[in-house]
């Protein structure tokens, strides 16, 4: 039997093994404070019944992601330990993947981007030489300026975020380009880093004015900044769970920017479909409440403050959600779909 994270995305360490019982942890690796993913394979464990611990709660309300490919998940359902998860092995089951959430590999965006007939290109050279993917299409003037994963964690924003491209490829908005940046910590998507709060700031604390970038990947957006954008979103996970971490929520960052926020919240509670992963106006950061200062050099506020963007802001998508509104795969791809219709709506209405 081999429990390992030689995978895209892969995060664990053996701490104990006892039995049936293996006690785990995840890695911090350069994130300066405690964080809660992690991810892991186990393979040759057929037909045994084994018991996963961690030494705190790293696991969500409806027990650990499971895959045996990387691209279908399933929760494998809440446990009596919030500590632990028991798993019993079929006879076949050779292979088969755990994980703190449902993860979005690279290699899915590259499907999508293949089946609907487009390629993506060279962002840049990330800090590990890797080619950053980035993709383009539409044509005109404006631009639409989409990203996920300054965080390498946040996976369910990738599943909003493919929604949202689906919709406006089959669909463009008039004299509009999309850049799409699916991966801004592109290595620690690779490498399973937590990227939340890395020494000595992430990705998403890359955006100081008059600071140049550390990342490549964010010195390429602030580029793109400088030659103005007419909107900007950025699509994250939140903490772990509790309160507002369970919904899916809009980082209203600006003040002066609340009339806009309103119309487009309101748009989008108008443009959910049944099947959509539930959003309402209601459960939106307001400026200058909790962790939200409106000084943070963020993605979101960048793009408001230099780049002109007339609305810009980070979703939030829960990791679990609540017993009526539970994260998948499906209903967060859905939930991207209506975000794109709501932008169109708004676009109709602009002043």
């Amino acid at each position: 039997m081999l429990i390992h994270q030689n995978f895209t995305g892969g995060n664990i360490r053996i701490v104990e093994e006892d039995g049936c019982v293996i006690h785990l942890d995840n890695e911090l690796r350069d994130t300066t404070n405690d964080w809660f993913y992690w991810a892991f394979c186990i393979e040759g464990a057929a037909t045994q019944t084994l018991t996963f611990r961690f030494p705190q709660t790293r696991i969500g309300y409806y027990g650990p992601a499971v895959s045996h490919d990387l691209k279908s998940w399933k929760w494998l359902g809440k446990g009596e330990d919030p500590n632990a998860f028991t798993y019993t092995f079929g006879a076949n089951e050779n292979k088969v993947y755990f994980a703190h959430n449902m993860l979005y590999h690279p290699d899915r965006f590259d499907a999508f981007v293949n089946r609907n007939g487009l390629q993506t290109e060279e962002f840049c050279l990330s800090r590990k030489g890797r080619s950053v993917p980035c993709l383009r299409f539409g044509e005109g003037s404006r631009v639409i300026l989409l990203t996920a994963r300054h965080h390498a964690c946040e996976a369910t924003g990738n599943y909003v975020l493919e929604g949202v491209l689906e919709t406006l490829i089959r669909n463009p908005i008039p004299d509009t380009q999309v850049i799409c940046v699916p991966f801004v910590d592109y290595d620690g998507v690779v490498d399973g880093d937590q990227g939340k709060n890395r020494a000595p700031h992430d990705q998403n604390r890359d955006y100081a004015r008059g600071t140049p970038a550390i990342y490549p990947e964010v010195a390429e957006l602030r580029k793109i900044a400088e030659a103005g954008i007419l909107y900007g979103f950025d699509f994250h996970s939140p903490y772990h769970t509790g309160g507002s971490n369970d919904n899916v929520f809009v980082v209203r960052k600006i003040i002066e920017k609340t009339a806009c926020y309103n119309r487009f919240s309101s748009l989008l509670e108008g443009a959910l479909t049944e099947n959509a992963l539930k959003y309402y106006s209601k459960n939106d950061m307001q400026p200058n409440v909790g962790w939200n200062k409106p000084d943070t050099p963020t993605f979101a506020s960048y793009m408001d403050k230099y780049a002109g963007a007339e609305l810009s802001f980070t979703l939030e998508t829960t990791y679990f959600g609540k017993e009526d509104n539970i994260f998948n795969q499906e209903n967060s791809v859905e939930l991207g779909r209506c975000f794109a219709e709501a932008l169109r709506s708004y676009e109709n209405t602009r002043a």
